[in-house]
């Protein structure tokens, strides 16, 4: 058994009665958690499934959710965690590219699966709606003699007989991560890099089991599987769910349920900035860490001025099964404007013929670690890995005390004229100005420059719009260099963003591509 199931298997035995996981009213104990984790296995090895195998997760944040995916872990399989609200193309896609043979759904998800021929891949379904229940209610297999999927009864008294126990370079997880162009990469994170990664959290984060994390995040990315339950599991402390970040719930979760510790995005921090003070800051919540995305550094120096909490930027990717650097917790110092230190790997800058950069030169982020993969599980973007060190795609550079400091993604920097133009500090200068809600930053063609700078600009609702956007480019021409000033200035309804609220400038640049044509 690899040392990550060990470990979980461990916490929970030795805190049986303990109430561990938080969700839809109700606290689960670690006994109720390893039971039902059991009954899944059961389920598992009746499906005759086999190790490695696998299994498409397609369920909301519950803990359905949780138990589903350690017993997956824990027998040895690997789970292909995915939105379950992803519509039918991309879910089609999504079976196709990965070929899972089992899966965990939800009554949309089945019904989509079910009418299209994945005969080649998929061969059982389990069925669960997480609003009523915890375990899987329903069975279908799927013929290949009938060419149809027929309902079989689930055995409530299923047991786990023969299942792996599996070893270190065990495939547990398989993501894929979108990147700006061609397809998505295939991560697949061993045993190994996880555990690795959640010692490198539990030490940084100060975690111990007097700890409660409030996990929001969707669960089918790697931050809230890793940063929020895993790494608190394993340190024996509990977890709170919430089906998903809700700013009116906030505060008062907080208070309620002892929250010490909470992991956000930089949209959910601009979002309770804005919102009214609570009446009382709950003293048990030590920091709030923002990761996903660049946190601007005027959202952080404000939200600690109005509400007293730290906030503790950090940086990580699926590729490295999450974290990468973290700020020092107070009283360490923390950097405004960076993503900290690297934690349990190594990190150095390098120019484009991979030659490490002194302090402050930008150059390319690269790593190596225990929790750094070293190949994507398909051919695509093998060139990512060069001599041992896996080439992040980000921009940035470090200072003297080794703060790390992102500008950009390689293939969103802006090349004005041969001037190197960073997205982000163009979008940190706007971000000054009141009334903007949010904002994005492109290169877009042009005849002379080869690109010229584009800000787009959804405006807060009170807002007058008339004359936004020349008032916002009066400020860019007083506060930056002339090449890196917007061209022009859109006001729009929306902007892209992923599920974590991650502006996706590769989708806005699409659009306007398109548009444009």
């Amino acid at each position: 058994m690899s040392k990550l199931t060990q470990h979980l298997q461990k916490t929970f035995e030795e805190n049986t009665g303990v109430p561990r996981i938080y969700d839809g009213g109700h606290w689960y104990t670690g006994q109720t958690i390893m039971e039902d984790t059991a009954k899944i296995c059961g389920y598992l090895s009746e499906a005759r499934v086999a190790p490695g195998d696998r299994i498409l997760l397609s369920y909301p944040n519950s803990y359905s959710f949780i138990i589903t995916y350690l017993a997956i872990l824990q027998y040895g399989a690997t789970v292909a965690p995915i939105n379950p609200n992803m519509p039918a193309s991309e879910l089609r896609a999504f079976v196709r590219r990965c070929q899972p043979k089992f899966g965990f759904v939800g009554a949309k998800h089945l019904e989509i699966l079910q009418q299209e021929d994945f005969s080649d891949s998929l061969e059982t379904l389990f069925l669960i709606d997480t609003a009523t229940a915890s375990l899987p209610t329903e069975q279908y297999v799927y013929d290949e003699r009938s060419d149809h999927w027929e309902e079989h009864p689930l055995n409530p008294f299923a047991t786990a007989v023969g299942n792996a126990e599996p070893p270190e370079e065990a495939l547990a997880i398989l993501l894929y991560t979108s990147g700006t162009t061609g397809n998505p990469k295939a991560v697949g994170l061993q045993h190994r890099h996880i555990l690795a990664t959640i010692n490198n959290i539990i030490h940084s984060h100060q975690l111990s089991a007097s700890d409660v994390a409030y996990c929001f995040l969707p669960l089918f990315h790697i931050n809230a599987q890793v940063i929020a339950f895993l790494s608190t599991c394993l340190s024996g402390g509990r977890v709170v769910i919430a089906p998903k970040f809700s700013a009116s719930k906030f505060w008062s979760t907080i208070e309620e349920q002892n929250i010490t510790w909470v992991s956000a995005v930089p949209t959910i921090i601009a979002i309770l900035l804005k919102a009214t003070r609570p009446r009382v800051i709950p003293k048990q919540l030590r920091f709030i860490r923002s990761a996903s995305a660049q946190l601007p550094m005027l959202t952080a120096k404000r939200f600690e001025q109005k509400l007293g909490i730290p906030v503790i930027e950090s940086y990580g990717m699926t590729e490295a099964a999450s974290q990468i650097c973290i700020n020092p917790l107070p009283p360490g110092k923390r950097v405004l404007g960076s993503v900290g230190l690297p934690v349990g790997l190594n990190l150095r800058i390098v120019d484009d013929q991979g030659h490490p950069l002194p302090a402050n030169e930008v150059g390319e982020i690269t790593i190596q670690g225990d929790n750094v993969i070293d190949a994507y599980v398909q051919a695509d973007h093998q060139n990512d890995f060069q001599h041992g060190w896996f080439h992040t795609g980000d921009l940035g550079y470090q200072n003297e005390e080794g703060y790390v400091f992102i500008v950009g993604r390689k293939k969103e920097m802006i090349n004005r004229g041969g001037e190197k133009v960073s997205p982000y500090e163009v979008e940190d200068t706007i971000r000054e100005l009141p009334g903007v809600d949010q904002v994005a930053v492109i290169g877009m063609p042009d005849p002379l420059y080869g690109e010229k700078v584009c800000a787009y600009i959804v405006a807060e609702k009170s807002v007058e719009t008339n004359g936004l956007s020349e008032k916002i480019l009066e400020h860019c021409r007083q506060s930056l260099s002339s090449y890196k000033c917007p061209s022009l200035v859109h006001v729009v309804n929306d902007i892209p963003v992923g599920p974590t609220g991650k502006i996706q400038r590769h989708r806005l640049k699409q659009q306007e591509l398109a548009t444009s044509n």
